[in-house]
C-alpha cells in the first residue's frame, strides 16, 4: 500500500504505467476507518494490475480541494494521469472489487 502525499502524488500517481487507486482519508472518518480492511485486502488480489495508494485529506488538503473530494472516503481510480473513474462512500468488498474490475477492461 502506498502513502502519497503532495511530494510524491505526480510521480507515483500521475506518472505511474499502472491504474493507481487512491483512497482520500482521514483518521478521524468512521466510515473510512471500516473501508480500509477492505481495501487493504482487494489490493492484494489485484497487486501487478493496479498500484493501490492512500492519501490522508488532512496532511495533504491542497490534493482533496484540486481533486474536489467533498466527502470521504473517496476513492479515484486514475489511468495514464487523469481520473478515470470516482467511488464515493465505504463500499462494500464486491461493489469495490467490480468497480476496478470494471475500470481495469475500459481503455
Amino acid at each position: 500500500m502506498l502513502s502519497i502525499t503532495s511530494q510524491n502524488f505526480r510521480s507515483e500517481v500521475l506518472g505511474s504505467k499502472l491504474p493507481v487507486i487512491v483512497d482520500f482519508w482521514a483518521e478521524w472518518c468512521g466510515p473510512c476507518r471500516m473501508l480500509g480492511p477492505v481495501f487493504e485486502k482487494v489490493s492484494k488480489d489485484f497487486a501487478g494490475k493496479m498500484t493501490f495508494a492512500k492519501l490522508n485529506v488532512d496532511t495533504s488538503p491542497e490534493l482533496a480541494q484540486k481533486y474536489d473530494v467533498r466527502g470521504i472516503p473517496c476513492m479515484i481510480i486514475f489511468k495514464n494521469g487523469k481520473e478515470a473513474d470516482r467511488l464515493v462512500g465505504a463500499l462494500s468488498e464486491s461493489i469495490l472489487r467490480e468497480k476496478i474490475t470494471s475500470a481495469l477492461r475500459s481503455p
